[in-house]
Parts: structure tokens; C-alpha cells; sequence
């Protein structure tokens, strides 16, 4: 039985293929105190095994044919392992889809502004070991900047944003920040959007600043009179950005920005993989926290940087709120009172979502408004549900997991010389 070696295994795969047995058996006197506990390796154990069958076609495969009777033309597909976060090609699949539901479904035809929000290393620590407190922290700006333009325009407004919590800094370090989409002003009672531009940052920052302490000190994870002593910081570690403006009708930039706000943890331009030794060479832009534009780190060091951002099961990262939370977007679709405002609409529709299939590792075949399709072709630059040879529509007519079936079809798929063997090493197995 021929063995296949994909050479399309991208450098974390192997990475965590080559040393996650040996991060995972230091894991408690290494790195427990400090990236978590007992649940925390089972979080990413798990998440780390799909991702390690991502692409593999001996997990399961799905098999596409031509609806054209005259043409017939098949290929097989390996299913995706779906890992946000960790998968650097289902995570920009993702965010594909994430960028799309934005801009066709969620942001009006208004202007926008990108507001991100910092706070000092001495609370970032905190998110860490709860990881359920950057909600609390999504709420507060959300009410910040609505109050903020309530109080510039002297009416009361209800604005939208849609807020991404980001744990990574460069180089993988733990810097929980907030990349904010702000519907730049607000809609009054009676239905009349009012304008609002974010110019004071210094009042927005100190007004950021006093709620997160006092939200802290309630929760009784900072001392009272410790609180009090950073509020007469001069360098209190809070800051406020508003230096990305999105204009009314600039698609182009609107998608770039919503695939910005939930972007993968590391570059792969960045790692290289210094194999026999067991060692990680990342390389980036010169870093002023760090001093240095690179750094090496020894191979289990580098899995426990990555695996740090793997986010907690069924936990979501971004958050809706305003004109853009489901319940305000339930109520206007069905009064119609924003519809003036309308959303940005994508040219190409999705009228067939319902009727295609998106491939997980289980092979399910799960609805989505973003087919699995569409993502291929906009990461690849194809369209696997289009014939190559003839254009016509391809359609799965199988899923196969049957480890003496899928066996088979390697087999006849190498005497072609065929997807995947067309691209990759082939190796007899000794057996």
C-alpha cells in the first residue's frame, strides 16, 4: 500500500506532528502554573489531534463528480479539521466567512471607524486564567463609546459595533486587546442617524481606564487602595485607537478590516522550523517591547505560545451590540425602520447556500450561509464545484470512511497520478 508524505503540511502541522507527544509530557511541571490546567491540555489536546488530520486523506474523504453525464469528471476531497485559532487554512476560511456575514448582512451603508482598545500587562494576566472576562470588558466599551456619542450630539442614540477580543501580540505573546468596528455616530428615536467623528481620545482612554479598574475592584481581583494608587499613573498602560476611518461605500476596505479584527495568532511567513534541532526561528517586524526583530524558541516553548490563544470550546470571540446585536437586528428586519440605511451587498448572492454541503472532519453535512465552496474559491482562486473540463456543476455524491475503501482509492488515485499524488512524495509502504 503505497504512503503517502503531503507536502502541502504547513510548518505548525509539523511542528506539533514532530513534538506536541513531548510538550504534552511536560505539560504539568512545565507549563501548568502558567497556561493553565488539567482542562486547559485537554482543550488543546483536542483541538491539536484534528488539526493534525486536517487534510488527510486516509481520515475520510469526500468524493465529487461532474453532473454532466456526458463528462463524468471526479475528483476526492480530505476534510478540514475546523480548528479557529490553531488551523491557519480553517481559520482564513473562516474568517472569509466572517467577513462576508459583516459586510453583506451586519454593517450599514454608513461610515465606520475602527476603534482598538489596550490595557496595562498588570490585568492581561487575568484573561488568561478567566477567559470569560473579556465579554465583561466587550460590554463596557460598547456602553463607553454609545454614551460618549449620546453626550457629544445631546440627544440620546443607539450606535452598533461589533467587537473582537484578540489575546496575541507579536510574536505570540499574551496582549489581550479589543479590535472594535463602530458605527461612527448613531440613530435617535425617531429613526435620524446623527454623525459622530472620535476625536477625543484622551477622555475616552481615562473614562476606559476608571471602568476597568472599578469593574475589576468589583469582581474583587484588584486590592481597592492598589486601584486607586494605578489611577495616578502617568503612564497608566491604557490607550485608544481610531486611526482606521471606513467610508460609507468602500467595500474593499470594509472587507479587509473584518478580516483584520479576527486574524490567526502567528504569520507562517514568519516561523521557520530549525528541525534537527528542535528549535523555532520567528521573524517579524522590529518590535519595541521586545528590541529585536527576531526570536528563537525552543520547539515546546513555541507550542505553548501558540496553543495559549486556542480559545475556550463554544466560546465566541466576537460580540454584536447595538443596531448590530440579533435581537435589534430581529426587531428592525421586521418593522423595516432602518432599512434606509440598508447593508453593503455583495454582487455574487448565496441562492444556493441551503442546497450545498460543507465538509467537516465528521463529514456532516451542516447548512451554512457561506458555503464550503465559496471559501475555496476565494482562498484558492477556483471553484471546486465547477467542472474544470466541462463547467458544469460538480456535486458530493459521497462521503467515505472506510479505511480499506479509502486504501483503494489511493491506490488507483497514484497509478493516475492524481489528486493527491500528483503534488506530493510517494513512499512504498515496507509492509
Amino acid at each position: 500500500m503505497p504512503e503517502y508524505i503531503p507536502r502541502g503540511q504547513n510548518v505548525i502541522q509539523k511542528i506539533l506532528l514532530d513534538h506536541y507527544s513531548d510538550f504534552e509530557a511536560i505539560y504539568d511541571e512545565n507549563y501548568s502554573k502558567d497556561y493553565g490546567g488539567e482542562y486547559r491540555v485537554f482543550r488543546i489536546h483536542e483541538s491539536v489531534e484534528k488539526f493534525k488530520e486536517c487534510g488527510d486523506y486516509r481520515k475520510g474523504i469526500a468524493r465529487i463528480k461532474c453532473t454532466n453525464p456526458e463528462c463524468k469528471h471526479e475528483y476526492f476531497r480530505p476534510f478540514s479539521c475546523k480548528q479557529w485559532y490553531l488551523c491557519p487554512s480553517c481559520h482564513q476560511k473562516r474568517v472569509l466567512s466572517l467577513s462576508e456575514h459583516l459586510c453583506n448582512e451586519v454593517l450599514l451603508k454608513l461610515p465606520h471607524r475602527q476603534l482598538v482598545f489596550t490595557i496595562p500587562k498588570f490585568l492581561r494576566v487575568f484573561f488568561k486564567y478567566d477567559r470569560s472576562l473579556f465579554s465583561e470588558i466587550s460590554k463596557l466599551i460598547y456602553s463607553i463609546v454609545n454614551d460618549y456619542y449620546s453626550e457629544l450630539r445631546g440627544v440620546s442614540l443607539k450606535s452598533g459595533a461589533v467587537i473582537s477580543y484578540q489575546s496575541s501580540g507579536d510574536m505570540l505573546r499574551w496582549n489581550s486587546h479589543w479590535h472594535c468596528i463602530f458605527l461612527e455616530g448613531g440613530i435617535d428615536e425617531n429613526n435620524n442617524f446623527h454623525f459622530c467623528s472620535v476625536k477625543h481620545l484622551s477622555y475616552l482612554t481615562e473614562v476606559f481606564r476608571k471602568k476597568v479598574i472599578n469593574f475589576f475592584v468589583n469582581q474583587e481581583l484588584l486590592n481597592p487602595k492598589f486601584a486607586n494608587n494605578t489611577l495616578t499613573w502617568k503612564h497608566s498602560g491604557f490607550s485608544v485607537d481610531n486611526s482606521v476611518w471606513l467610508l460609507k461605500y468602500d467595500h474593499k476596505a470594509r472587507m479587509n478590516l473584518c478580516q483584520y479584527i479576527a486574524r490567526h495568532p502567528v504569520s507562517l511567513k514568519k516561523i521557520i522550523y530549525i528541525r534537527d534541532k528542535g528549535k523555532v526561528f520567528y521573524k517579524t517586524k522590529y518590535n519595541d517591547y521586545f528590541k529585536e526583530n527576531v526570536k528563537l524558541f525552543d520547539v515546546c516553548n513555541f507550542i505553548a505560545e501558540l496553543t495559549q490563544h486556542i480559545p475556550q470550546k463554544g466560546k465566541h470571540l466576537i460580540r454584536y451590540y447595538g443596531l448590530y446585536s440579533s435581537r435589534t437586528k430581529g426587531k428592525n428586519k421586521e418593522n423595516g425602520v432602518n432599512d434606509k440605511f440598508g447593508v453593503n451587498v455583495s454582487e455574487v448572492q448565496e441562492k444556493e447556500a441551503c442546497d450545498e454541503l460543507e465538509i467537516t472532519v465528521y463529514g456532516s453535512s451542516k447548512k451554512s450561509k457561506q458555503t464550503w465552496a465559496k471559501l475555496i474559491q476565494k482562498v484558492y482562486e477556483y471553484d471546486p464545484m465547477i467542472c474544470p473540463k466541462c463547467k458544469s456543476e460538480m456535486k458530493i455524491i459521497s462521503i467515505i470512511f472506510d479505511a480499506d475503501e479509502i486504501k483503494k482509492i489511493l491506490v488507483c488515485l497514484k497509478k493516475n497520478k492524481s489528486p493527491p499524488f500528483d503534488r506530493i512524495k510517494v513512499q512504498e509502504d515496507a509492509a
